[in-house]
């Protein structure tokens, strides 16, 4: 998916888990798609934080709220930059999203 897709509709989407929903940056908003624990773990690394992609986490993430503490910690990362940022980012890990117009 590129930034010219879209994976969601709902304008506010914080619906799903932690891997697919929309996050605020630093500027402008992103929506990624993790559905699986291959693109799980390439978030995680994409991320910076490694240690979110414990053997396990992907169903750990499955199953955790849109808006729960391990989505509070995702989304402080993607506050730290620019959601052109984060796409061009997440492409090269391979981790399906688009910035939100």
């Amino acid at each position: 998916m590129t930034s010219s897709g879209s994976v969601g509709r709902d304008p506010k989407r914080k619906t799903g888990h932690p891997g697919a929903r929309r996050y605020p940056c630093s500027e402008g908003e992103i929506e990624i798609a993790a559905e699986s624990a291959e693109q799980w773990h390439a978030l995680a690394v994409c991320l910076g934080r490694p240690e979110l992609a414990y053997e396990g986490s992907w169903q750990t993430a499955r199953q955790s709220p849109a808006d729960g503490p391990l989505a509070a910690v995702v989304a402080s990362m993607f506050a730290e930059d620019t959601a052109e940022r984060w796409r061009a980012r997440l492409e090269a890990h391979d981790v399906p999203c688009a910035v939100v117009a």
